[in-house]
Order: structure tokens, then sequence, then C-alpha cells
């Protein structure tokens, strides 16, 4: 009897259980969301934080605001807040991906979030300051071997995606050049526009309408096909590096042990975000494309990125934890 007893209790206490979050995501969500964007204002983070944060909080009828805290204290935060549905985190192929394999990080990429969904994929921009006398990547890789260490390269700071694909560029190209680490993505687009660093090699959303405004001057994407936003620029593989692949996605992350149905409700408000005119119009101004994914294809395009990252980073010799 003792034993049924405490098997009655145990199916009793689930069924309750199973109602309360039900429950929660009937009529989550019932306050405002917050969104961690682990960049500086004005980044390229930030910026594609803001446009889906937008769409979304059409959908979910509560406003989402952006929290920006820069690198691992944003990730941390994202991994150990609680697991309601009220803090959702911006995640990408640098921070989980990428960062793990180039420095000691307090946090596993593919084990300590729950993947929502992705929200955007975009292709990396090489980009110098127009007053640089070279107007394709053969031109720049002749200057920078003719001047060795002298040509200088801003980043978002070290380990972030721009940062591995400017060394996966100068490991490809052979030369040499002084890597200069920013603090954010603004101020690393900003640096080459003011001539304090020449060149950039960086994820395209941020850049595009510096491209557009003649502050910056595009030599080459990373993706193995061309932009459609910018058809005569050709990518680095065209260029003499047939290797050479560098694209990015940005996705939204939750804490571990948020209830399926709250995931659910944020997936279907990405997608509907995604498919609104306006956010894939914002999204292609600032030159990625809206995509929204599954909670499940997200998680298999980050173990697909970390597993080929780490292969990648090995073969050029850049994947060395500090």
């Amino acid at each position: 009897m003792k034993h049924l007893y405490m098997k009655m209790t145990a199916l009793a206490f689930a069924a309750l259980t199973g109602t309360a979050t039900f429950s929660v995501a009937q009529t989550y969500p019932t306050k405002p969301i917050n969104f961690i964007a682990t960049e500086v204002v004005g980044s390229a983070t930030d910026i594609q934080a803001r446009i889906i944060a937008k769409g979304m909080a059409q959908d979910l009828g509560q406003p989402i605001t952006i929290e920006n805290i820069f690198g691992d204290a944003g990730v941390m935060k994202g991994i150990k807040s609680a697991p309601d549905g009220y803090t959702i985190m911006y995640g990408g192929a640098g921070t989980l991906a990428l960062l793990p394999h180039i420095k000691k990080v307090a946090y596993d990429g593919l084990k300590d979030l729950t993947p929502v969904g992705r929200f955007s994929i975009g292709a990396t921009l090489l980009a110098v300051n127009p007053s640089l006398p070279a107007k394709n990547v053969q031109e720049l890789v002749a200057l920078m071997k003719a001047n060795p260490g002298k040509l200088k390269m801003s980043t978002a700071g070290a380990g972030t995606s721009g940062h591995f694909s400017g060394e996966m560029f100068i490991a490809m190209t052979g030369v040499k050049a002084e890597v200069v680490h920013y603090p954010g993505g603004g101020p690393a687009i900003d640096a080459v526009v003011n001539n304090d660093a020449q060149w950039t090699m960086a994820p395209i959303a941020g850049r595009l309408p510096h491209v557009r405004s003649g502050k910056l001057r595009a030599l080459a994407t990373g993706g193995q096909t061309r932009l459609s936003m910018l058809p005569d620029v050709p990518t680095v593989a065209e260029s003499g590096y047939p290797e050479y692949n560098s694209v990015g996605w940005a996705g939204i992350y939750v804490p571990n042990g948020t209830p399926q149905p709250i995931i659910d409700r944020l997936n279907a408000a990405i997608v509907k975000a995604v498919a609104m005119p306006e956010i894939k119009k914002e999204f292609e101004a600032q030159g990625v494309e809206g995509a929204a994914s599954t909670p499940a294809e997200q998680a298999k395009m980050l173990r697909d990125d970390y597993a080929s990252i780490d292969e990648t980073a090995k073969r050029i010799g850049i994947g060395i934890k500090n």
C-alpha cells in the first residue's frame, strides 16, 4: 500500500506539474522579455538583436528590451538566468561555435544553452579604408607582402568571428599584418573608416551601410557565392583562394530547463518576424538574410559549425586555447 501511495502521489505531482507548465505556456508572455545582446550598442549584433526583437514583440504582445553585456559576461548571464522565457540571449556562430576553440571560456557552447532558433545568415566582408591603394584581393595581398606587418587589421575582439576570419585570410594568403582588437563591432568599423586601421574581415552586418556610403571599400565576401546585395563584389574563393569560406549566423538561445512550450512559442515568434516584409527589408539593409529555423535545426547547425571550426583552426594553426 505504501508503494502504491507513493506511485499515486508521484503521478499526481507529475500531472500538476504538467498542467502548470501548460498553463504558463498558454499565457506566456505576461510581462516584458529581456534580450541579452553580447556586443556593444551600435554593433552588428546589437542592430540585428533590435531588428528581430521588434518583429517578435509584435507577435508576442510584450516589449522586448535589449541589454548589452559584452562577451563572456553576457553569455554567462544568459546561462544563469531563470529558465522562464523572460530572459533570451543572442547566440552567434562566433560566440558559441568559434570562441571556445580560440580562447578559454567559462561556458560550453554546445551544452550550456538551449537553442530557440536561427533568425539570420550573413557572409563575411573584406573591406578596406578607401584611401588604401588596393581595389581587389590580389592588390591587397601584394600591398601587404610589400609592407609586412604595417597594415592594421581591426577586429571586434580577440576570438570573435571577424578575428578568426581575418586570421584565416592571413594564413591562406601568407601575408603579415598587425591585428588590433577593439571593444566591439562598432569601434572596429570606426577604426577602418577613420584609417586608424586599414582593413577588416568581419560579418557584413553593420558594414554594408558604410560600403554604400563610400566610407569603406568592399574587396570581397567570404562565402562560396556572391551576395545579391553586392553582386559586383567577388568572393575570396574566386579571387584566388578557393578553400576560403566564412559564413555566419545568428540565433536566439534560452537557459537550459526552459519549458518546451515556451521555446516553441518563442520560435513561432521568430518565424513570423522573419517573414514580415519590414523586418526582411531591415535585415537586407544590414547585409544579412532573414532565415528562420527550428530549434533542432539550429542545434545541428551549431554542432556542425563547431566541428568544422575545430578542424579549420587546427589546420591553420590558430586553434590554441590560452
